[in-house]
């Protein structure tokens, strides 16, 4: 019991780390756009780079990650990280700064699914959503660390020192990586890069892939574009909120997005062991989070605030599906599986990043300096839409899943 509760820290450390760097914009987007003179686009294509540089990486993450086992790619990837973070904190070129982030969200890349792949290998099948909620819950605490922590430092420290904290942690993570998780003691994937590539036509054949996929993406996606940038923005432009009530506003964000996560895996576990099929936990929890969005857009911003718990606690349902979708492909496919269906994610995080600061633009300034609160109105009912659709679609192919495990 003991090598498992040491290897899942080891990983939500990781993890911890990469939504420490996905979402620290969030909180130093007012010390970035005035010391690299940022638009909203700007700022939202910056932030966004990471998320799509996660997705680039999943499919060559997958197959390293079935046939190098997750030690060696984790100590990888998060050697680059750090080597980004670096390149982005000495620089003041949007450029340089973008193309850092590029790196950063490729060395951040297999922090999740490097914990998942630790939790296929030493957990018990029946533990593993509760496994995978739990580095998924543990590793959130990285948005609970910037909020408050981070308004905090930012007292004592500029934003380019917070970084210089924050790369130092990533060599210590490292470290314990190295000595701390076993090797793997067996490879599950020795065939060619070639062949392993051919394999995931069987995955993609799939109709199962088709009709949970669009879902899990947009929903998951929007979750987190919108935590890791926008709602700080939001609470200040909409609510009205001063900079330590926005602080306020992303720690109760985060606890909400950490308790959900754990709670959606225990929840799993629970109605699980009582034969109610997981992929119907998931649709649950998923129509909550759609329903939530309307009085965040419709009711006024004092209401509509609250409602940022709910959504915050109940975005990352996809989680659920990982399991699952271990289960249907085999262990042999299954980070390949699971990675097509973080691709996805990490494509809509990405646009909803930027199509957020695009529409912000298109509006004008309120008091000179402040982004325009019909514009977060407008982008988040575009946002509401498609999840809608996606709800649509996934509904109309459930028919088409078998949505017992096994």
């Amino acid at each position: 019991m003991k090598q498992p509760i040491i290897i899942i820290t080891v990983f939500i450390l990781g993890y911890l780390l990469a939504i420490v760097f996905r979402s620290i914009n969030a909180i130093l987007a007012p010390n970035l756009i005035i010391d690299v003179n940022l638009t909203a686009s700007s700022l939202g294509l910056l932030t966004s780079t990471l998320l799509i540089a996660h997705a680039i990486a999943q499919i060559p993450l997958g197959l390293y990650l079935d046939s190098h086992g997750p030690k060696k790619v984790q100590i990888t990837l998060l050697l680059l990280a750090a080597f980004g973070c670096i390149i982005f904190a000495i620089s003041s070129n949007i450029y340089i700064m973008t193309f850092a982030r590029l790196l950063i969200g490729i060395g951040f890349s297999g922090s999740l699914m490097s914990g998942f792949r630790a939790v296929s290998m030493y957990f018990k099948p029946e533990n593993a959503a509760l496994g995978n909620g739990i580095i998924m819950s543990g590793g959130q605490l990285g948005l609970l660390i910037t909020s408050w922590p981070t308004e905090f430092m930012l007292n004592f420290l500029s934003w380019r020192g917070i970084y210089a904290f924050f790369i130092f942690l990533i060599f210590i993570v490292v470290i314990m990586t190295y000595y701390l998780i076993p090797k793997q003691e067996k490879i599950y994937n020795t065939q060619p890069i070639s062949q392993r590539l051919a394999e995931l036509k069987k995955i993609l054949s799939d109709k199962s892939i088709w009709y949970l996929g669009p879902l899990i993406w947009i929903t998951g996606g929007t979750h987190i574009g919108i935590l890791t940038l926008w709602t700080g923005p939001w609470f200040h432009d909409v609510a009205g909120y001063g900079r330590n009530d926005v602080a306020t506003g992303l720690t109760i964000n985060a606890i909400a997005a950490i308790s959900g996560i754990f709670l959606t895996g225990l929840v799993a576990k629970i109605l699980t062991s009582h034969q109610i099929e997981i992929l119907k936990v998931f649709r649950y929890i998923l129509i909550i989070y759609i329903l939530s969005w309307f009085p965040l857009i419709f009711l006024p911003p004092n209401i509509g605030a609250f409602f940022w718990i709910i959504i915050a606690m109940t975005g990352q349902a996809g989680i659920l599906s990982y399991s699952w979708i271990t289960s249907r492909f085999g262990l042999s496919l299954s980070s390949r599986a699971n990675t097509i269906v973080n691709l996805g994610t990490f494509v809509i995080a990405f646009f909803v990043q930027w199509l957020i600061g695009v529409i912000i633009d298109l509006f004008p300034l309120v008091n000179g300096s402040e982004y325009n609160p019909v514009a977060y109105d407008v982008s988040f009912m575009v946002l509401l839409l498609m999840q809608i659709i996606a709800l649509i679609w996934f509904l109309r192919g459930e028919n088409h899943l078998k949505l017992e495990d096994g």
